[in-house]
Protein backbone atom coordinates (compact mmCIF):
# COMPACT_ATOMS: atom_id res chain seq x y z
CA UNK A 1 0.00 0.00 0.00
CA UNK A 2 1.36 3.45 -0.90
CA UNK A 3 0.38 7.11 -0.83
CA UNK A 4 -0.98 8.17 -4.25
CA UNK A 5 1.77 10.18 -5.94
CA UNK A 6 -0.64 12.85 -7.24
CA UNK A 7 -2.03 13.39 -3.75
CA UNK A 8 1.45 13.65 -2.23
CA UNK A 9 2.43 16.19 -4.89
CA UNK A 10 -0.69 18.23 -4.26
CA UNK A 11 -0.07 18.28 -0.51
CA UNK A 12 3.55 19.37 -0.97
CA UNK A 13 2.56 22.06 -3.46
CA UNK A 14 -0.12 23.48 -1.17
CA UNK A 15 2.34 23.64 1.71
CA UNK A 16 5.07 25.33 -0.33
CA UNK A 17 2.74 27.71 -2.18
CA UNK A 18 0.66 28.62 0.92
CA UNK A 19 -2.59 27.35 -0.52
CA UNK A 20 -5.48 26.29 1.69
CA UNK A 21 -5.38 22.68 2.87
CA UNK A 22 -9.11 22.37 3.47
CA UNK A 23 -12.19 24.04 1.98
CA UNK A 24 -15.58 23.43 3.57
CA UNK A 25 -18.39 23.86 1.05
CA UNK A 26 -21.45 24.82 3.07
CA UNK A 27 -23.90 23.77 0.38
CA UNK A 28 -26.90 25.04 2.32
CA UNK A 29 -27.52 26.69 5.67
CA UNK A 30 -30.79 24.78 5.97
CA UNK A 31 -30.69 21.83 8.37
CA UNK A 32 -33.08 19.16 9.62
CA UNK A 33 -31.57 19.19 13.14
CA UNK A 34 -31.59 21.66 16.02
CA UNK A 35 -28.37 20.75 17.83
CA UNK A 36 -27.79 22.26 21.25
CA UNK A 37 -24.24 23.37 20.43
CA UNK A 38 -24.97 24.82 16.96
CA UNK A 39 -26.55 27.98 15.53
CA UNK A 40 -27.96 26.28 12.43
CA UNK A 41 -31.36 24.65 12.08
CA UNK A 42 -33.82 27.41 11.29
CA UNK A 43 -35.44 27.21 7.88
CA UNK A 44 -34.03 29.62 5.29
CA UNK A 45 -36.57 30.14 2.52
CA UNK A 46 -35.42 31.29 -0.93
CA UNK A 47 -31.78 30.62 -0.07
CA UNK A 48 -29.34 31.73 -2.76
CA UNK A 49 -27.44 28.64 -3.92
CA UNK A 50 -24.51 28.48 -6.30
CA UNK A 51 -24.84 26.01 -9.16
CA UNK A 52 -22.71 22.85 -9.14
CA UNK A 53 -20.64 24.27 -12.03
CA UNK A 54 -20.00 27.49 -10.12
CA UNK A 55 -18.87 25.52 -7.07
CA UNK A 56 -16.46 23.59 -9.30
CA UNK A 57 -15.00 26.88 -10.53
CA UNK A 58 -14.56 28.07 -6.95
CA UNK A 59 -12.86 24.84 -5.92
CA UNK A 60 -10.52 25.02 -8.91
CA UNK A 61 -9.51 28.54 -7.91
CA UNK A 62 -8.83 27.53 -4.28
CA UNK A 63 -7.08 24.20 -5.09
CA UNK A 64 -7.46 22.60 -1.63
CA UNK A 65 -6.31 19.12 -0.70
CA UNK A 66 -9.63 18.29 0.97
CA UNK A 67 -13.11 19.50 0.02
CA UNK A 68 -15.79 18.92 2.65
CA UNK A 69 -19.44 18.93 1.57
CA UNK A 70 -21.08 20.49 4.61
CA UNK A 71 -23.83 22.85 5.76
CA UNK A 72 -26.37 22.98 7.34
CA UNK A 73 -27.17 19.49 6.17
CA UNK A 74 -25.59 18.78 2.76
CA UNK A 75 -27.84 15.79 2.02
CA UNK A 76 -30.69 18.28 1.64
CA UNK A 77 -29.06 19.39 -1.63
CA UNK A 78 -30.52 17.21 -4.40
CA UNK A 79 -27.50 18.06 -6.58
CA UNK A 80 -25.01 16.68 -4.05
CA UNK A 81 -24.04 13.69 -6.20
CA UNK A 82 -23.61 15.98 -9.22
CA UNK A 83 -21.37 18.35 -7.24
CA UNK A 84 -19.22 15.48 -5.99
CA UNK A 85 -18.92 13.98 -9.49
CA UNK A 86 -17.91 17.32 -10.99
CA UNK A 87 -15.25 17.77 -8.32
CA UNK A 88 -13.89 14.25 -8.76
CA UNK A 89 -13.72 14.48 -12.55
CA UNK A 90 -12.57 18.08 -12.75
CA UNK A 91 -9.94 18.34 -9.98
CA UNK A 92 -7.16 15.71 -9.82
CA UNK A 93 -6.08 14.25 -6.46
CA UNK A 94 -8.81 15.97 -4.46
CA UNK A 95 -10.11 14.23 -1.33
CA UNK A 96 -13.88 14.68 -0.99
CA UNK A 97 -15.72 14.28 2.33
CA UNK A 98 -19.41 14.60 3.23
CA UNK A 99 -20.19 15.98 6.69
CA UNK A 100 -23.72 14.93 7.75
CA UNK A 101 -25.85 14.33 10.82
CA UNK A 102 -26.81 11.01 9.22
CA UNK A 103 -30.58 11.33 9.45
CA UNK A 104 -30.99 11.35 5.65
CA UNK A 105 -28.16 8.95 4.89
CA UNK A 106 -29.28 5.54 3.64
CA UNK A 107 -27.15 2.67 2.30
CA UNK A 108 -28.45 3.46 -1.20
CA UNK A 109 -27.51 7.16 -0.94
CA UNK A 110 -24.16 6.14 0.52
CA UNK A 111 -23.44 3.95 -2.51
CA UNK A 112 -24.48 6.67 -4.96
CA UNK A 113 -22.23 9.21 -3.26
CA UNK A 114 -19.35 6.75 -3.06
CA UNK A 115 -19.67 6.03 -6.76
CA UNK A 116 -19.80 9.78 -7.44
CA UNK A 117 -16.45 10.20 -5.67
CA UNK A 118 -16.86 10.64 -1.90
CA UNK A 119 -13.87 9.27 0.02
CA UNK A 120 -15.18 9.66 3.58
CA UNK A 121 -18.52 10.16 5.30
CA UNK A 122 -18.29 12.23 8.49
CA UNK A 123 -21.29 11.49 10.72
CA UNK A 124 -21.94 13.70 13.74
CA UNK A 125 -21.89 11.81 17.04
CA UNK A 126 -22.51 13.50 20.39
CA UNK A 127 -23.34 10.67 22.80
CA UNK A 128 -22.86 6.88 22.78
CA UNK A 129 -26.58 6.21 23.21
CA UNK A 130 -30.05 7.70 22.72
CA UNK A 131 -29.01 10.96 24.41
CA UNK A 132 -27.68 11.76 20.95
CA UNK A 133 -31.30 11.98 19.71
CA UNK A 134 -32.24 14.64 22.24
CA UNK A 135 -29.05 16.64 21.64
CA UNK A 136 -29.76 16.78 17.89
CA UNK A 137 -33.57 17.03 18.26
CA UNK A 138 -34.04 14.10 15.86
CA UNK A 139 -35.92 11.20 17.50
CA UNK A 140 -34.38 7.78 16.85
CA UNK A 141 -31.21 9.19 15.29
CA UNK A 142 -28.73 7.08 17.29
CA UNK A 143 -30.53 3.88 16.35
CA UNK A 144 -30.72 4.97 12.72
CA UNK A 145 -26.95 5.57 12.55
CA UNK A 146 -26.27 2.23 14.25
CA UNK A 147 -28.57 0.43 11.82
CA UNK A 148 -27.08 2.25 8.81
CA UNK A 149 -23.52 1.32 9.76
CA UNK A 150 -24.61 -2.27 10.38
CA UNK A 151 -25.78 -2.58 6.76
CA UNK A 152 -22.40 -1.53 5.34
CA UNK A 153 -19.67 -3.91 4.29
CA UNK A 154 -16.44 -3.90 6.34
CA UNK A 155 -14.69 -2.03 3.51
CA UNK A 156 -17.41 0.63 3.35
CA UNK A 157 -17.25 1.10 7.11
CA UNK A 158 -13.65 2.25 6.65
CA UNK A 159 -15.11 5.28 4.90
CA UNK A 160 -17.18 6.28 7.94
CA UNK A 161 -15.83 8.64 10.60
CA UNK A 162 -17.93 9.54 13.63
CA UNK A 163 -17.26 13.20 14.44
CA UNK A 164 -17.75 14.31 18.03
CA UNK A 165 -17.83 17.87 19.34
CA UNK A 166 -16.40 17.87 22.87
CA UNK A 167 -18.49 19.82 25.39
CA UNK A 168 -18.87 19.98 29.15
CA UNK A 169 -21.90 17.69 28.75
CA UNK A 170 -20.20 14.79 26.96
CA UNK A 171 -16.43 14.83 27.60
CA UNK A 172 -16.66 12.06 30.20
CA UNK A 173 -18.33 9.88 27.54
CA UNK A 174 -15.54 10.16 24.94
CA UNK A 175 -13.88 6.79 25.71
CA UNK A 176 -17.25 5.07 25.56
CA UNK A 177 -17.95 6.81 22.24
CA UNK A 178 -14.61 5.52 20.96
CA UNK A 179 -15.64 2.05 22.16
CA UNK A 180 -18.88 2.31 20.17
CA UNK A 181 -16.93 3.30 17.06
CA UNK A 182 -14.59 0.35 17.55
CA UNK A 183 -17.52 -2.03 17.95
CA UNK A 184 -19.15 -0.69 14.81
CA UNK A 185 -15.92 -1.02 12.84
CA UNK A 186 -15.67 2.71 12.02
CA UNK A 187 -13.27 5.51 12.95
CA UNK A 188 -13.87 8.51 15.20
CA UNK A 189 -12.56 12.07 15.35
CA UNK A 190 -12.91 14.74 18.03
CA UNK A 191 -13.32 18.51 17.86
CA UNK A 192 -13.93 21.14 20.55
CA UNK A 193 -17.05 23.17 21.12
CA UNK A 194 -16.78 26.91 20.70
CA UNK A 195 -19.08 29.45 22.33
CA UNK A 196 -19.03 31.48 19.09
CA UNK A 197 -21.85 29.32 17.72
CA UNK A 198 -24.40 29.76 20.51
CA UNK A 199 -22.91 32.18 23.10
CA UNK A 200 -23.39 29.37 25.64
CA UNK A 201 -20.27 29.42 27.81
CA UNK A 202 -21.63 26.60 29.99
CA UNK A 203 -20.72 24.07 27.28
CA UNK A 204 -17.01 24.80 27.77
CA UNK A 205 -15.27 22.40 30.15
CA UNK A 206 -14.79 24.40 33.39
CA UNK A 207 -11.37 24.95 34.95
CA UNK A 208 -12.12 22.76 37.96
CA UNK A 209 -12.74 19.75 35.66
CA UNK A 210 -9.61 20.10 33.52
CA UNK A 211 -7.77 17.31 35.37
CA UNK A 212 -10.69 14.99 34.63
CA UNK A 213 -10.61 16.04 30.98
CA UNK A 214 -6.87 15.40 30.87
CA UNK A 215 -7.44 11.85 32.14
CA UNK A 216 -10.06 11.30 29.43
CA UNK A 217 -7.60 12.50 26.78
CA UNK A 218 -4.95 10.10 28.11
CA UNK A 219 -7.45 7.27 27.77
CA UNK A 220 -8.19 8.27 24.16
CA UNK A 221 -4.48 8.30 23.38
CA UNK A 222 -4.21 4.77 24.79
CA UNK A 223 -7.15 3.62 22.69
CA UNK A 224 -5.65 5.27 19.61
CA UNK A 225 -2.34 3.50 20.15
CA UNK A 226 -4.06 0.15 20.71
CA UNK A 227 -6.62 0.20 17.89
CA UNK A 228 -5.80 3.06 15.49
CA UNK A 229 -9.46 4.05 15.05
CA UNK A 230 -9.15 7.42 16.81
CA UNK A 231 -8.06 9.69 13.95
CA UNK A 232 -7.48 12.84 16.01
CA UNK A 233 -3.83 13.86 16.08
CA UNK A 234 -2.00 13.52 19.41
CA UNK A 235 -1.09 17.19 19.00
CA UNK A 236 -4.75 18.15 18.62
CA UNK A 237 -5.90 16.02 21.56
CA UNK A 238 -3.32 17.68 23.80
CA UNK A 239 -4.37 21.05 22.40
CA UNK A 240 -7.94 20.47 23.55
CA UNK A 241 -6.78 20.57 27.14
CA UNK A 242 -4.90 23.79 26.48
CA UNK A 243 -7.95 25.31 24.80
CA UNK A 244 -10.33 24.51 27.65
CA UNK A 245 -7.76 25.85 30.09
CA UNK A 246 -8.06 29.12 28.12
CA UNK A 247 -4.38 28.98 27.18
CA UNK A 248 -3.31 31.08 24.22
CA UNK A 249 -3.59 29.04 21.00
CA UNK A 250 -2.20 31.84 18.87
CA UNK A 251 -4.04 33.82 16.23
CA UNK A 252 -6.27 31.76 13.97
CA UNK A 253 -5.09 31.31 10.38
CA UNK A 254 -8.56 30.96 8.89
CA UNK A 255 -8.53 31.97 5.26
CA UNK A 256 -4.92 30.88 4.91
CA UNK A 257 -4.88 27.22 5.97
CA UNK A 258 -8.62 26.62 5.67
CA UNK A 259 -11.72 28.45 4.51
CA UNK A 260 -15.45 28.13 3.88
CA UNK A 261 -17.38 28.41 0.64
CA UNK A 262 -20.81 29.88 1.36
CA UNK A 263 -23.97 28.46 -0.26
CA UNK A 264 -23.95 31.27 -2.83
CA UNK A 265 -20.32 30.60 -3.80
CA UNK A 266 -18.72 33.52 -1.97
CA UNK A 267 -16.01 32.88 0.63
CA UNK A 268 -15.83 33.14 4.42
CA UNK A 269 -12.72 32.58 6.55
CA UNK A 270 -14.61 30.03 8.68
CA UNK A 271 -18.09 28.83 9.54
CA UNK A 272 -18.18 31.14 12.56
CA UNK A 273 -17.20 34.36 10.78
CA UNK A 274 -19.49 34.67 7.77
CA UNK A 275 -18.41 37.10 5.05
CA UNK A 276 -18.93 37.32 1.29
CA UNK A 277 -15.45 37.67 -0.16
CA UNK A 278 -15.34 37.10 -3.95
CA UNK A 279 -11.83 35.59 -3.89
CA UNK A 280 -9.35 34.07 -1.43
CA UNK A 281 -6.88 36.82 -2.29
CA UNK A 282 -9.37 39.45 -1.13
CA UNK A 283 -10.05 37.49 2.06
CA UNK A 284 -6.35 37.17 2.89
CA UNK A 285 -5.88 40.89 2.36
CA UNK A 286 -8.99 42.18 4.10
CA UNK A 287 -9.51 39.60 6.87
CA UNK A 288 -6.67 37.17 7.52
CA UNK A 289 -3.96 39.84 7.61
CA UNK A 290 -5.82 41.61 10.44
CA UNK A 291 -7.43 38.66 12.24
CA UNK A 292 -6.94 38.49 16.02
CA UNK A 293 -9.54 35.80 16.87
CA UNK A 294 -8.46 33.06 19.30
CA UNK A 295 -11.92 31.85 20.37
CA UNK A 296 -12.09 28.37 18.82
CA UNK A 297 -10.17 25.13 18.47
CA UNK A 298 -12.39 23.29 16.03
CA UNK A 299 -11.06 20.23 14.25
CA UNK A 300 -10.59 22.20 11.02
CA UNK A 301 -8.53 24.87 12.70
CA UNK A 302 -6.58 22.52 14.96
CA UNK A 303 -5.65 20.10 12.18
CA UNK A 304 -4.78 22.70 9.56
CA UNK A 305 -2.63 24.71 11.99
CA UNK A 306 -0.48 21.88 13.30
CA UNK A 307 3.26 22.55 13.15
CA UNK A 308 4.82 21.19 9.96
CA UNK A 309 6.42 18.23 11.75
CA UNK A 310 3.07 17.05 13.11
CA UNK A 311 1.23 17.96 9.92
CA UNK A 312 3.31 15.60 7.80
CA UNK A 313 4.09 12.86 10.32
CA UNK A 314 0.44 12.56 11.34
CA UNK A 315 -0.66 12.27 7.72
CA UNK A 316 1.74 9.51 6.69
CA UNK A 317 -0.17 6.70 8.46
CA UNK A 318 -3.48 8.40 7.65
CA UNK A 319 -2.79 8.51 3.91
CA UNK A 320 -1.37 4.98 3.90
CA UNK A 321 -4.54 3.78 5.60
CA UNK A 322 -6.81 5.76 3.24
CA UNK A 323 -5.10 5.27 -0.09
CA UNK A 324 -7.13 2.15 -0.91
CA UNK A 325 -10.43 3.44 0.41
Amino acid sequence: MSVPLALARRAAANYLLHRAYCASFELTYNCNARCQHCHRGKAIPREQLATPQRLLEVCRSIRPIVAIMSGGEPLIRKELEEIVRLFREGIPALRIFVNTNGALLTPRRFQRLKEAGVHEFLISFDFPDERHDEWRAIPGLFGKIESFVGELSPDDRRRVVLTAVVTSRNYRELPRMADVALGWGVNINFSTYTWMRTDDMSLLVPEEEIDELRAVIRRLLEMKAAHGHVLTSDWVLDGMVRFFRREDQGVCRAGERSLVVNPDGTLSPCGLVIRDFPTRKAMLREFTAHNTCTACYTSTRANSERPARHLFLDHIPYLLHRSTA
